[in-house]
């Protein structure tokens, strides 16, 4: 397994720790949910991040498939996965898919692998 693949793994697994996954993302990530919802930021990712897992959003899960995974120059990777969602909130709320196709772009800062921009798109 690549550095950067293990990253995204990191993601997946920190996806409930708002600070964790903060961790591992450029000071200036761009982010779009599943949702559509768009972040720019570490710190905004970050806050909403907390926000979310003081919600009904804290009981969504998401596990993440790689598909693909490669080097486009020596600091940039990208990483292909598939995100399955289970969402187990219990009051009514707009429905989330339940599979989305996500595109990691990861950068190499000061030796280590860092995610520059995720962005999940929903499969019907």
């Amino acid at each position: 397994m690549k550095d950067f693949e293990q990253v995204v793994l990191d993601s997946d697994r920190l996806q409930n720790d708002p600070d964790g996954f903060a961790d591992l993302l450029t000071e200036d990530v761009n982010l779009v949910n599943i949702a559509g919802r768009r972040l720019h930021g570490r710190e905004a990712v970050r806050a909403a991040y907390h926000k979310a897992m003081a919600s009904q959003l804290a009981q969504v899960r998401t596990r993440i498939e790689i598909d693909d995974a490669w080097l486009v120059q020596p600091d940039t990777a990208v990483v292909t996965a598939t995100k399955h969602v289970s969402d187990e909130r219990t009051a009514p709320n707009a429905p989330l898919p339940d599979k989305g196709a996500v595109t990691f772009v990861l950068a190499r800062q000061d030796e280590k692998w860092l995610i520059a921009s995720v962005q999940t798109t929903p499969i019907k």
